[in-house]
């Protein structure tokens, strides 16, 4: 190796490890302060009323991941659950994997593809989305694209290590989501083509060997909850339908893009990275190819519910964005390959910085915004394909929250409530990105009645969510600064209107404890917790 690439490859792994550390960034940013919205709800849901047995053995009508929902137990019960606790394991694994991925596939490429690579998955907005919720989907694609990988290092290596890791991996992520599991089973497709191709008993022995390893302890995990649950899991599947659209829609929101021309500029250095990978080893493309487009048409087969949303049918096919930003990024080496190596990394890193700049980060990257894993930013990066957008109501904004805005942002807490974890009936992060004060959920139960969607007693001593205050409990001056009951919910015309309670139950009783309202309106009553929440309304 030459002076010169020896520098060169010294750039590129001081870029790779820039990219970790900016991956790390985007995944931690504001994270602790993140409301807990939708499906991140099903397993506190499940874990509230289940012991462990239970949890094991049912998938539930609401899906919740089996053993996601069991760490979250046992922090429940050894110390209590927290917002920190519950995304802990996708967010390590989404930073793990802007690091492990190019390490796995280090002898794959060039120095230079390796380290795009990594930076399209630190800035990658779907897979910095799905890190800091409190879902599977990270975790999973972590899983399986080591599974991917370890799986063809065995069938050409045949190192024990390499399958006792891809069996590993693919169990783990098969429990995790069952969804998971064409992509990992797909390569015993393709090698015991190959193995049938060429005659090779030996290998048809050893897939067949894998295969019975693996199926052991998915075997273990899968039988009782398929066996208890599967009418509702069948019920779940042939009610959705992937078309055209939701198909080209889904990759904009794998390849983070809102519109058609950075669409097709990835899309053609994807073909590009691909044609060049093919050249020089065929097999990975093909490898890779099975694995992805089988996937996606088996779950397109399937036909599972709420797939016709491009959000549904991406996040499914997550484990496949790594693949696809690797021949992106091996394009990309393409188009360099004739700059002078000095120009090579600044003009990758213009080109991230651009990528950034022309996806959805920059429209929800402001300080506070506690819902940046709401669907009003995540259901679809382009605003006229957002239903949360254009069919439900993106204004008026109170004057409420228009008079906090004259206060510096940050300077105060808001404690709302009621609310909707239903994020269609959740108007909060339009109001959170006008008055930019800090929030905070405000549980009714058992003051305004006892209600067990979104909420939890006071007295269980096992939920340690930061984000959500008890009103019962609720003293002056404690959790925040203003106590804000919204009078009905939102939006008035949407149905079925969520479960609301009756708040003249227990509006007495707050203005007794705290005071007369310092506002009120058509919409909402705020009361004063503090001299600095009076002052900034009154």
């Amino acid at each position: 190796m030459t002076a010169e690439s020896r520098a060169a490859r010294a750039v590129w792994l001081a870029f790779a490890a820039c990219a970790v550390v900016l991956g790390a960034y985007l995944r931690t940013s504001q994270l602790g302060g993140q409301i807990l919205l939708d499906d991140e709800w099903h397993a506190i849901h499940k874990l509230l009323a289940a012991d462990a047995r239970d949890i094991a053995t049912h998938f539930g009508l609401a899906d919740y991941s089996i053993p996601l929902t069991l760490y979250y137990r046992f922090l429940y019960v050894h110390g209590g659950l927290g917002e920190w606790g519950m995304r802990l394991p996708m967010l390590l694994a989404g930073i793990a994997l802007v690091a492990v991925g190019p390490w796995l596939m280090r002898r794959q490429a060039g120095a230079a593809t390796i380290a795009v690579w990594s930076g399209l998955m630190a800035i990658s907005p779907f897979m910095v989305y799905h890190s800091r919720t409190a879902r599977p989907y990270a975790l999973t694609t972590l899983l399986v694209f080591v599974a991917v990988v370890a799986f063809r290092a065995w069938w050409r290596e045949g190192k024990r290590g390499w399958g006792a890791l891809y069996v590993a991996c693919a169990f783990l992520a098969g429990w995790l989501h069952l969804i998971t599991l064409p992509f990992t089973l797909l390569p015993f497709l393709f090698c015991g083509i190959a193995a049938l191709a060429q005659r090779d008993g030996r290998g048809v022995v050893r897939l067949v060997g894998l295969g019975l390893a693996l199926a052991v302890p998915l075997a273990v995990a899968l039988a009782p909850p398929l066996m208890n649950d599967w009418g509702a899991l069948a019920g779940k599947t042939g009610t959705g339908a992937v078309t055209f659209a939701s198909v080209y829609r889904s990759l904009l929101l794998c390849l983070g893009v809102a519109d058609a021309l950075p669409f097709a500029a990835l899309a053609a250095l994807l073909v590009a990275g691909a044609a060049r990978w093919c050249r020089r080893d065929a097999a990975f493309v093909g490898y890779v190819a099975t694995i992805v487009l089988g996937t996606a048409a088996a779950v397109a087969w399937s036909h599972p519910a709420w797939v016709q949303h491009p959000g549904t049918y991406a996040r499914y096919l997550q484990p496949a964005v790594p693949f696809l930003l690797l021949f992106v990024a091996e394009g990309f080496a393409v188009c360099m390959a004739r700059l002078a190596v000095s120009v090579q990394a600044p003009l990758a890193a213009a080109a991230l910085a651009a990528l950034v700049f022309a996806g959805p980060i920059p429209g929800y990257w402001y300080d506070p915004n506690q819902f940046m894993g709401h669907p009003y930013f995540q259901f679809d990066y382009d605003p006229a394909h957002n239903d949360y957008r254009t069919l439900l109501p993106t204004g008026p904004v109170p004057e409420f929250y228009r008079r906090l805005a004259t206060q510096p942002p940050r300077s105060l807490t808001l404690i709302e409530a009621p609310w909707s974890l239903q994020t269609d009936h959740d108007p909060e992060e339009l109001y959170q990105a006008v008055h930019r004060q800090y929030v905070k959920i405000g549980l009714v139960t058992p003051l305004c009645g006892v209600r067990d969607y979104g909420e939890y007693p006071p007295g269980d001593t096992g939920m340690r969510l930061a984000n959500f205050v008890h009103l019962a409990t609720l003293q002056p001056g404690a959790e925040g600064d203003l106590l804000v009951m919204h009078l009905a919910p939102w939006p008035a015309t949407l149905p079925p209107p969520p479960q609301w309670p009756d708040l003249s139950v227990c509006l007495p009783e707050l203005e007794r404890r705290f005071g007369a309202p310092v506002y009120r309106d058509a919409d909402v009553e705020a009361f004063a917790l503090t001299p600095a929440g009076r002052a900034a309304v009154e």
